[in-house]
């Protein structure tokens, strides 16, 4: 059967942050009085989101955020991490890939439905209206909102539902392998990882690949 539907994840595959967060978790300290080493400030990050990897991003993701800024940057001021939570939740902190919108855009004028599935808090509603990204993927699946996080099946499959296709008609893309392959495999859907090292060509040759196996996309 044709795949009717492609989904990507957000953070890391379709959209980055503009300068590294070390960078900017550093300036936004150092305006406040507290001055700290942007390397530094990175290690402590990427530790603290490792710590809680496996923890749910629920609501609008305060309670997750608010210790993993303060443990980055060894102080707990609620100004700082007001700042940084306003600031994550605008634009001007990310770009949006603009390869991945052509790669998808190709498979949208063919007829296959586009949708965004990501494990955030509710603040990446906001992010996806004002870039617009609501011309590019009719479908929303924010894990914040359904009270799940990839990888669970049944994230996979409330999306699926909400496009309104089954599992086996379904691609995931993301950078995860846990999160985003296997959990789009464990729900009957094919997953594919996005690679740094490739990029979205890497991606689109897959999906060039996947084009020309019988059955698998519509022509």
């Amino acid at each position: 059967m044709a795949v009717r539907a492609v989904f990507v994840d957000a953070g890391g595959t379709l959209i980055r942050p503009r300068q590294p967060v070390g960078v900017s978790y550093a300036r936004v300290a150092r305006e406040h009085g507290h001055p700290r080493d942007p390397v530094v400030v990175e290690a402590r990050f990427r530790a603290a989101w490792r710590k809680r990897a496996h923890e749910a991003q629920a609501d609008d993701g305060r309670a997750f955020w608010a210790p993993v800024v303060a443990e980055s940057l060894e102080v707990d001021d609620e100004r700082v991490f007001e700042e940084l939570y306003q600031y994550y939740a605008s634009p001007r902190a990310w770009w949006v890939d603009t390869e991945a919108l052509r790669v998808l855009g190709d498979l949208s004028r063919q007829g296959v439905r586009l949708g965004i599935l990501s494990n955030w808090d509710t603040r990446l509603r906001e992010l996806y209206h004002r870039f617009a990204l609501d011309r590019h993927f009719p479908y929303l699946i924010c894990s914040a909102e359904h009270g799940l996080e990839k990888p669970d099946p049944l994230l996979f499959r409330a999306a699926c539902r909400v496009a309104g296709v089954a599992p086996h008609e379904a691609v995931h893309i993301g950078d995860d392998a846990e999160k985003d392959v296997a959990g789009a495999s464990r729900a009957g859907m094919l997953g594919l990882q996005y690679d740094d090292d490739l990029g979205w060509l890497g991606i689109e040759r897959e999906l060039v690949r996947l084009r020309r196996a019988p059955g698998w996309f519509a022509r």
